[in-house]
């Protein structure tokens, strides 16, 4: 059919569907108020990339009908980082017989110049002009985002909005009733309300253990966090509208430099919490070196004045930390670390939630409520599981020291407590003892020629017969009884609630056990006597020292009887038990 048309007839159908084409490029459905569906209204929007010269109202207008507008394509326009400025048209429709009003919303706060156009019938009726470089008194509608109100008339109207920045233009347009608008700002505030209470209390309650532990990593952590707050309240919005309403200037640059600020202190507190100085040395030099590279670019774009230069540094350096932060975790995990297991979670959550929001505000992927703060959801979770690792860390390092003072407090070789120990846990008994009148006795306990065992089995032999004496000795004595090894092959016990002459009688039974257990030591079997002065508290004994001077003289008095027994000191001279005393 095609093939039997003139050239003439070919030409006019082309230019028939060139006509259509542009005709439905101009269709535009409208915004119906009083707002739509409450949803950001982008695919119902037109759009022009400025590619010259700034456009005017009459230029931008002339552009429309000349088919130059191209579709939204998406609830949400995104145009990148350093775009064009960028003209948006929008045409609204009140079917009511009187006027409404309705919030024109960019719920942006990031944009530096925002102008706003309403038109009716060929002519403009309203203009407004806003955005972050203008203080925040100026802004037509109080709030974090940019907003102008305006009632509109019954019929159709067209809205003009010309929007430039060098930072990254996302452009999620709300048209609905002032009403709605509240209500949507106050549940988003109940989210931001939450995140920030949540990570104050972290950012506090971590200020507080560091005071306490005086440990680097929890103010490294606070910072951390509190980096992060501050850059959410500078790219949402709050910054501006709570803490600098004047500084213009610092507006524009807020979102670069505590960008690089929050990645910067994340890198810092990594290299502190994993020990990288001592397990990483090289990996941390190399952190150490790209942490400066970047805070030198930053340095230089912000002398330069060069914003855009400055924005691609700080995405450049967010994309690069997560990834760094990853790598940081899976190195420690593999290196044994045990709490880096948490610390690679929390970087999982954070490169997930800050790559998420990095692509949408690119636009690389759809920019929406859940792209968009995907980076404060993986922030909650980040902050959460590393809550969790320094919480791991302190009891881990609680649990060290636990050992450590325990080891300090055991005698390597027998098992038992060392003199330290024996020291630190009698005179609380001594002095409890003391103060109600209660009965307390203290043996030491010698092992007889025991220069001899190691002259004839070496000194590992009499090793073996120690630590087989030691187990005779732990086995014997009750549960709140204090057993030491008081030095070489000597040792002491203390027993509370013990009169001398219950004392003596266990000491016997001690005796004994020791003279019938043997050690082995390769083929060799090793029999071992010992030697037992035994002394109880009464009124001549002050203190703990004076009750172990008599358990000396007793030992000795027993060493000189001919070993192998026990001797104690009732006040009247040193006897043996079973009979016999000595003066």
């Amino acid at each position: 059919m095609i093939a039997r048309l003139s050239p003439m007839a070919l030409l006019v159908l082309a230019a028939w569907m060139v006509a259509r084409t542009v005709a439905a490029a101009q269709t535009q459905e409208p915004v119906r108020l009083p707002g739509g569906d409450g949803g950001p209204v982008g695919e119902q929007a037109r759009y022009l990339r400025e590619t010259g010269g700034p456009l005017t109202l009459a230029e931008a207008v002339g552009a429309f009908h000349g088919g130059r507008f191209s579709a939204g394509g998406s609830p949400v326009l995104a145009f990148g980082i350093g775009a064009r400025p960028v003209w948006i048209r929008l045409e609204v429709v009140n079917a009511a017989a009187e006027p409404r009003p309705a919030r024109l919303t960019v719920a942006t706060a990031w944009l530096d110049d925002v102008t706003v156009y309403i038109r009716r019938n060929g002519r403009t009726v309203a203009a407004y002009h806003t955005g972050d470089r203008e203080p925040y008194a100026a802004r037509p509608v109080a709030g974090r985002y940019f907003a102008v109100d305006h009632r509109f008339a019954p019929g159709a109207a067209t809205i003009y909005l010309r929007v430039a920045t060098p930072d990254p233009m996302v452009v999620p347009l709300y048209l609905e009733t002032p009403a709605a608008a509240a209500e949507r700002d106050l549940v988003t505030g109940y989210g931001y309300g939450f995140l920030y209470g949540f990570l104050f209390a972290l950012v506090a309650y971590n200020l507080m253990l560091f005071a306490g532990l005086r440990q680097a990593r929890y103010a490294l952590y606070a910072l951390y966090l509190g980096a992060f707050l501050l850059m959410n309240l500078s790219y949402t919005g709050h910054g501006f509208a709570w803490l600098w309403p004047r500084s213009t200037g610092w507006a524009q640059w807020s979102n670069p430099v505590l960008m690089l600020a929050y990645a910067t202190t994340g890198l810092t507190f990594a290299l502190s919490f994993l020990d990288t100085r001592e397990h990483f040395p090289r990996l941390r030099r190399a952190v150490i070196g790209y942490i400066a590279v970047g805070a030198a670019s930053m340095l230089a774009a912000v002398t330069a004045g060069y914003q855009a230069a400055a924005l691609v540094v700080a995405f450049t350096f967010m994309i690069a930390f997560t990834v760094i932060m990853l790598a940081l975790g899976i190195v420690s995990v593999r290196a044994g670390l045990r709490a880096a297991r948490y610390f690679l979670l929390a970087a999982v959550s954070s490169m997930i939630g800050a790559a998420v929001t990095a692509m949408a505000v690119w636009g690389f992927i759809p920019f929406n409520a859940w792209t968009y703060r995907a980076v404060d959801i993986g922030m909650l979770v980040d902050a959460t599981l590393l809550a969790l690792a320094l919480s791991y860390r302190f009891r881990e390092g609680q649990a060290q020291r636990v050992r450590a003072e325990r080891l300090a407090r055991i005698d390597p070789l027998t098992g038992v407590n060392n003199r330290r120990a024996f020291h630190d846990v009698s005179a609380r008994i001594w002095n409890l003892a003391v103060r109600n009148a209660r009965p307390v006795s203290l043996a030491l306990i010698d092992l007889d020629h025991f220069k001899q065992v190691n002259d004839r089995y070496g000194h590992t032999g009499g090793d073996e017969a120690l630590k087989a004496v030691a187990r005779v000795l732990r086995a014997s004595v009750r549960d709140y009884d204090v057993l030491a090894r008081w030095g070489g092959e000597e040792f002491v016990l203390l027993m509370p609630e013990t009169e001398l002459a219950e004392a003596v009688a266990f000491a016997e039974r001690l005796c004994a056990a020791v003279a019938a257990h043997r050690a082995h030591h390769g083929d060799d079997i090793i029999a071992v006597t010992a030697s037992v002065g035994v002394a109880g508290k009464d009124h001549r004994h002050r203190t703990l020292d004076d009750l172990l001077a008599d358990a000396d003289r007793s030992l000795y008095a027993a060493k000189d009887g001919g070993r192998d027994q026990v001797r104690f000191d009732d006040g009247r001279g040193v006897a043996r038990a079973g009979g016999g005393r000595r003066g």
